[in-house]
């Protein structure tokens, strides 16, 4: 095998993760993939790919092999005229973007996590916000898998489009992912407007709100009556001398406001939290009046993702988008009923149907909500509490967070899901890359 550490131990991005495979190897071409799988198979070892960590669901630990992706990365091929670039497995998103932005193009809407690799992030559903606009995965047109019988195997919208419909939210159980494709747009600007405004009266008018921006997503703060609304409105392509869009001191501004106000103080705040719980309240309270409103213009791909200094773990489901805002209100009754002491924001995003088989958004537009909690602090009471909420109102949970589904209650959430199992079944009749926890999910 390529590159092999024995017994090396992996951590998830969020630390609530720890595997010991038996060997951790990372190749750097696609023969070199194709031979790690063929020892594994020979071993009578399961194999697990791993891009980035980020995902909190044990999708990754495995006591056979890891292989790590990180070295299948750069541009493979990207064609200007007709706005399509093919990336390695392992490239990360924020390495994508800056690739995008030479040649002119920008993906239409992106996760706001950008250390992601690209094929982790479809792996799970990965996601944006916008109504108007594709998710990561929709975007996808087309995947090349290295297959445990040692095959090469291809998919786009013309050539085997029922494989690549599953592909777009893979779970790493259908083939080591070598290459993706992407259906890019020109380069674009977007004006961001942030602003705070009572929680109550936004959840009021929530689907209108959505349906009536370009992306918009909300935060609120546990302890609060406010909500912080982002809303970013798409502006005209960038012309051929663009060079920055705002002025160095707006910028350096605007850089300051982020690592300090809205990095530095929200992690400090945590920490303290986490030490002294009965604070929480009030801390979120101090973290929540720091947030300024704000109006700014950037190209867009540093407008939609943020840095993420803090680790923390979260759960995410995806519920029909008329189904949101009763659920949130039930949430945040939840929270002032019982006292959970959240030291992050409750998150809400939205999206159009997806085509990806087990997309989380197959099928319907969809509204998301995002839990997170300072990695120190309980959380899993929390959680199960409020996925009986997301469930109850026919929601799908995101698959690289935390939830306690099985197969047996998903399988009715997805029309398609027959078809994905018998594709992988297809790809790997003896389940070399199947996990304990995919088993689980996926009844296999």
């Amino acid at each position: 095998m390529t590159a092999q550490v024995r017994s090396t131990a992996w951590h998830s991005w969020g630390g609530n993760l720890t595997a010991r495979p038996s060997v951790t190897v990372r190749p750097d071409d696609s023969d070199q993939v194709l031979h790690v799988l063929e020892e594994a198979v020979a071993a009578g070892k399961s194999v697990r790919p791993s891009g980035s960590g980020h995902s909190w669901s044990p999708l990754v630990p495995t006591d056979g092999v890891r292989l790590d992706t990180s070295a299948l990365t750069g541009l493979a091929s990207v064609d200007e005229d007709r706005q399509q670039v093919t990336v390695f497995a392992g490239t990360t998103v924020h390495q994508l973007n800056l690739i995008l932005e030479e040649h002119g193009l920008a993906l239409a809407n992106l996760p706001d996590c950008a250390h992601m690799t690209v094929a982790g992030a479809i792996a799970t559903g990965t996601h944006g916000t916008g109504l108007g606009q594709p998710s990561l995965g929709d975007q996808v047109i087309g995947v090349s898998l290295a297959t445990p019988s040692g095959d090469v195997v291809t998919c786009s919208e013309t050539h085997r489009p029922e494989l690549l419909r599953a592909a777009r939210v893979h779970l790493g159980v259908l083939g080591v992912v070598l290459t993706v494709t992407l259906r890019c747009v020109s380069a674009f600007r977007l004006h961001c407007a942030e602003f705070r405004e009572p929680v109550a009266g936004l959840v009021d008018s929530l689907q209108e709100r959505m349906s009536g921006a370009d992306h918009f997503e909300f935060s609120w703060m546990p302890g609060t009556s406010v909500a912080h609304t982002r809303i970013m409105s798409r502006l005209h392509r960038l012309s051929a001398t663009y060079t920055r869009p705002a002025s160095p001191i707006s910028r350096a501004l605007r850089r300051t406001d982020d690592a300090v106000l809205r990095t530095s103080l929200s992690a400090g705040l945590g920490r303290v939290g986490a030490l002294m719980p009965r604070a929480v309240g009030g801390l979120n309270k101090i973290g929540s009046m720091a947030v300024s409103s704000r109006r700014y213009t950037d190209i867009s791909y540093r407008a939609f993702t943020a840095s993420r200094p803090v680790h923390y773990v979260a759960s995410e489901y995806a519920l029909p988008l008329e189904a949101t805002a009763p659920a949130f209100r039930e949430l945040k009754a939840l929270v002032e009923r019982d006292g959970y002491e959240l030291t992050f924001p409750v998150h809400v995003r939205c999206s159009p149907p997806e085509q990806g088989y087990l997309s989380p958004a197959a099928g319907r537009y969809t509204g998301w909500i995002n839990l997170r909690q300072y990695g120190k602090r309980p959380h899993k009471t929390f959680f199960r509490a409020a996925e009986e909420i997301f469930v109850a109102h026919g929601g799908r949970p995101h698959w690289g967070t935390l939830h306690t589904r099985t197969a047996q209650d998903l399988a009715p959430s997805y029309p398609h899901w027959d078809e994905f199992l018998a594709l992988r079944a297809e790809l790997d009749p003896d389940g070399v890359l199947l996990g304990e926890h995919t088993r689980e999910v996926l009844g296999v």
